[in-house]
């Protein structure tokens, strides 16, 4: 098999050859020269008819020429038991069974690490967004894959990412390994915990250490696979990651244009398709169609099934237009963008749900998360320090903080280990009169944030009263400070939070009052009747709120009303006429009674 035919030729014959049509091989050859040379080509036409999937047919009418075409029995085409391409550089050759399904790989193309694919995601560079950056980027090309960078397609932007584009080799975060899931508070002493190494085994690098052995035995869809229920966040239902996969999904589909399905439907008939899938496909092909139901059916349990589905879409499309065309291309954005989204669920799946939604709450970050992050100051230059969550920390030296601020866009940037500094339970010190509109902004949310988290973060969770939520969030921001609105304004054009370009942008936060009859969230509030009388409280509280204002409203009127009137200068009445500038009367008879007394300071002669 190491001199077959490319994959790809048997889409670009059947183009020649559909309906059972019959063409000389000199044509056969000729549709081959955008790939191969004249003599690579003659060659897959050979080894093609060798192996019984062309077959010779006399051409009809007066010329007698031989003639070739697909063979037109389905049983007689050739078959082996595995997939004959190999699963990494989709090439055919002297290929590698895998021990656990019917995939192949070639053992050069193996991948050490599953997580890690072995080829370089094109360049984003001039592109108006610039894209996270994944480990691939910087990993060199492997040798089974020299291949010329085919044209990019247009991208659909992913506008929660939040990176800086300015200083990217210090902020930007390369994902690799080194990065500490299991966030470790500040005021720990770092060189103790270098120092003593863990006594338990971690499960985690037994596993990749079991890589090296039996592991390699099998292709990268297996091997992921095995590692699915470690890889997945606790506590997330299908429900939950069915919901999280459909945001990502919604960003980063329109990568692909066209899949292996939709091209079939669209040129070919039944039993051309019916050929064409003996020939290369050993294993079900997926579409987008197939992957969007599986994602509203809910058939997902962990993320990595998602994410090997994604690679048996890859692998059939790179074996049906071939590894240099610009679909096979088009699949390497979206699985480094997939694999991105991914690698923030496992780390926080409420913050990704959060940033997802944020057009619903304007106050989405200071939602409290499962799993709960140190809250730090976090100072870059040109900056003061900013408060920030911390997603995840670095394992090697310098050590540096994945952090998100709080307020404006909530950007995401790295910070040295110098520059962090931990949050203390008052923050009062840091509210001055002379910070910028969108630091007072940020440390409101910080206290808002702070405040929520005394409640228990099943209330802001998936299945949770979104009403609720929002009632919770009310009432924090009504016991937190006032934001500085009348401070000493930022610089003309600095951006409302470390490391975002771009001009500053005012976010409004709500403006409830201060008198809001409700109380201070607080810590002990666990029981779920204690919790139930508390919302009864605050939302009869702010019905009582509205009927007082109404009231009040109505009052004014009435006032305002009386006000433009005229009375009665002797019976209080409503005056109907003027005596004078100084006088009005109801009646005639008022006035002549009121005669003598009006008299003496009447400006009106009589």
């Amino acid at each position: 098999m190491a001199s077959d035919f490319p994959p790809s030729a048997i889409r670009i014959w059947m183009h020649k050859l559909k309906k059972g049509v019959g063409q000389p091989a000199t044509v056969l050859e000729r549709s081959l020269l955008n790939l191969m040379s004249a003599e690579a080509a003659s060659l897959s036409v050979k080894n093609a008819t060798e192996r019984g999937v062309l077959v010779p047919r006399a051409g009809g009418g007066k010329s007698k020429r031989l003639a070739l075409t697909f063979c037109q029995k389905v049983s007689r085409l050739p078959s082996s038991s595995c997939d004959p391409y190999c699963f990494e550089c989709h090439l055919p050759g002297v290929v590698k069974n895998c021990i656990s399904c019917d995939r192949s790989f070639h053992e050069n193309c193996q991948r050490q690490d599953p997580e890690k694919p072995n080829y370089s995601v094109p360049s984003d560079k001039g592109q108006p967004y610039q894209f996270p950056v994944n480990e691939s980027d910087n990993l060199p090309l492997n040798n089974t894959q020299n291949m010329e960078t085919p044209r990019t397609p247009t991208p659909l932007l992913d506008h929660n990412s939040n990176i800086n584009q300015t200083s990217l080799t210090d902020i930007l975060k390369h994902e690799t390994t080194e990065w500490d899931d299991d966030v470790f508070f500040v005021s720990e002493q770092k060189g103790a915990r270098q120092r003593k190494l863990p006594r338990i085994k971690n499960e985690l690098q037994s596993s990749l250490d079991s890589d090296e052995g039996s592991d390699l035995e099998r292709c990268t869809h297996c091997r992921l696979l095995a590692l699915a229920a470690l890889h997945n966040p606790p506590q997330l239902d299908k429900q939950e990651l069915g919901c999280l996969l459909k945001y990502s999904w919604d960003k980063h589909y329109s990568w692909i244009s066209m899949d292996v399905t939709k091209y079939m439907a669209k040129h070919w008939n039944e039993r051309d398709k019916a050929l064409v899938k003996r020939i290369l496909f050993k294993t079900k092909i997926l579409g987008l169609g197939d992957i969007e139901r599986n994602i509203e059916a809910e058939k997902y349990t962990y993320l990595t099934e998602f994410l090997v589905d994604l690679l048996d879409l890859q692998h059939n499309i790179a074996v049906f237009f071939g590894p240099k065309s610009v679909e096979y291309n088009a699949t390497k954005w979206l699985l480094r963008d997939v694999t991105h989204d991914i690698r923030e669920i496992r780390r926080c799946p409420d913050c990704y749900r959060y940033s997802n939604e944020a057009s619903l709450s304007d106050l989405w970050f200071a939602k409290p998360c499962l799993q709960r992050h140190e809250l730090v100051f976090a100072k870059q230059a040109g900056f003061p320090p900013w408060p920030a969550k911390v997603m995840s920390v670095s394992k090697r030296q310098p050590i540096k903080y994945d952090v998100r601020f709080f307020g404006g866009t909530h950007s995401r940037a790295l910070i040295s280990e110098r520059d962090i500094t931990p949050i203390e339970s008052d923050i009062q010190s840091h509210i001055k009169p002379r910070n910028s509109r969108a630091l007072s902004a940020a440390l409101r949310e910080l206290q808002c944030h702070m405040m929520l988290s005394h409640y228990s973060a099943s209330l802001f969770g998936f299945h949770a009263d979104p009403t609720v939520a929002e009632n919770l969030i009310k009432v924090a921001l009504s016991h937190c400070s006032e934001s500085t609105e009348t401070g000493a304004s930022g610089k003309r054009g600095r951006p409302s939070t470390p490391a975002t370009p771009g001009a500053p942008k005012k976010r409004r936060l709500y403006n409830t009052t201060s008198d809001t009859p409700s109380p201070v969230p607080n810590r002990g509030i666990t029981d779920s009747v204690a919790y139930d009388n508390l919302t009864a409280e605050i939302v009869q509280a702010h019905e009582d709120l509205l009927k007082c204002r109404r009231e009040l409203s109505a009052t004014q009127r009435k006032l305002d009303a009386v006000k433009r009137k005229q009375w009665c200068y002797h019976c209080l009445d409503e005056a109907v006429f003027n005596c004078c500038f100084t006088a009005s009367y109801c009646s005639v008879e008022c006035q002549r009674r009121d005669k003598r007394r009006h008299q003496a300071t009447c400006k009106v002669t009589h």
